[in-house]
């Protein structure tokens, strides 16, 4: 593990489209706004997981965050990056989902989803990317919005 800055203000970045937060270890609360971000302190996040807050993952490695700390050493410095790049955060990303709706057949493309949009904040995100991406394939699109229960805003 390597050293960091305890104190250091890193960005933290929310993927739902509602309102997260939670109450700090030092008092007072953090807010995110929906699909917005915030700044707080390494420390904080770091007191956040060892009381298990499942916002910035649903696992020790940080997986399926709703929470996305968007700092690369302090996702280092909490192994859910590997040092040597070999393992990132398991998280839904622009570039995951262009991946997928490239895919040649709607087998391999419901698998992926399937097995990488688990969390409700996930499966909204997914939407909201398909949306802000502009991506245009009636029959993955209706799948997602089978299998998250949401339509397309």
């Amino acid at each position: 593990m390597s050293e960091i800055n305890l104190d250091k203000k890193v960005t933290i970045k929310n993927i739902a489209p509602w309102v997260v937060g939670f109450p700090n270890v030092s008092g007072g609360d953090t807010i995110v706004a929906e699909s917005g971000t915030t700044r707080i302190k390494v420390d904080e996040i770091v007191a956040q997981l060892q009381r298990g807050n499942k916002l910035f993952g649903i696992d020790e490695y940080g997986s399926h965050a709703t929470i996305y700390i968007e700092d690369d050493e302090t996702r280092k410095y909490l192994e859910f990056d590997s040092e040597d790049g070999k393992r990132k955060q398991d998280i839904l990303t622009p570039e995951k989902v262009k991946a997928w709706f490239e895919l040649k057949t709607l087998s391999a493309f419901e698998k992926n989803v399937k097995a990488n949009v688990i969390t409700r904040a996930e499966k909204q995100y997914l939407l909201t990317l398909i949306k802000e991406l502009k991506l245009n394939e009636h029959d993955k699109i209706n799948f997602c919005q089978t299998y998250c229960k949401f339509k397309l805003r």
